[in-house]
């Protein structure tokens, strides 16, 4: 990221560095976007999900079985539990090879009792990712754009629904934990930097994405199959 920086400034551009996120860097708890996490997995299910956004689960519920709605008599399934049981019936056959969890603790949401809890914490992932995020640093320091490493930013930038646009950079050595089995010898995993901005920014993104790209030009193909 140093090295990304340096070429930044090399090509005319006025980092403020650091320039933190707002709610990132917030001491009270309830204004803190690390310690509002999404609710994912068997851990997070009902009853286990007072610290977490419900917002995620819900939606993958509502927005899923709407969808399956717009197919008609063709939809294979009609609901999203439909969907769970069959992949439960396949499961001899790798329907569900690393499992369920999310769908679920998104299938016990009840779209209508759930319905103000979802609506409270989808306000929060808002505030505290966007307005106490995103936007106050951006404004504050007059920023056309907030520089991540990797996809970092993203998962910040989408609870708004801001965009993110990532360009190849480099490779870093590929050694996830727990470790790969041994003998298998991974490649270097691809990095990217991530530019982000605030809503309807995308032209300006694309902008310096594409200007960051001609001066780097470190994105390296993948291997033709064999």
């Amino acid at each position: 990221m140093d090295e990304a920086i340096d070429i930044l400034k090399h090509q005319g551009a006025i980092v403020i560095d650091p320039a933190d996120i707002p709610s990132v860097v917030d001491k009270d708890p309830k204004n803190n976007l690390l310690v509002w996490n999404t609710c994912s997995g068997v851990n997070n299910g009902k009853g286990k999900d007072a610290d977490c956004s419900i917002v995620f689960k819900y939606g993958m519920k509502r927005d899923f079985n709407r969808w399956l709605e717009t197919l008609g008599a063709s939809a294979p399934v009609k609901t999203l539990t439909e969907l769970r049981n069959w992949n439960v019936e396949h499961a001899k056959a790798g329907a569900v090879k690393y499992g369920q969890s999310n769908l679920d603790i998104s299938d016990e949401m009840d779209l209508e009792a759930d319905r103000a809890r979802y609506e409270a914490d989808r306000a929060k992932d808002v505030a505290l990712a966007g307005t106490h995020g995103i936007d106050e640093a951006m404004t504050s320091n007059r920023l056309d754009a907030i520089l991540f490493p990797g996809a970092s930013g993203a998962a910040i930038a989408a609870k708004p629904g801001y965009p993110t646009v990532i360009v190849p950079f480099g490779l870093v050595p590929n050694a996830p934990t727990p470790p790969f089995p041994e003998g298998f010898n991974a490649k270097p995993a691809p990095f990217g930097v991530s530019f982000t901005g605030m809503a309807c920014s995308e032209p300006r993104l694309i902008e310096l994405a594409y200007a960051f790209e001609k001066a780097t030009k470190r994105r390296v193909p993948p291997p033709s199959a064999p």
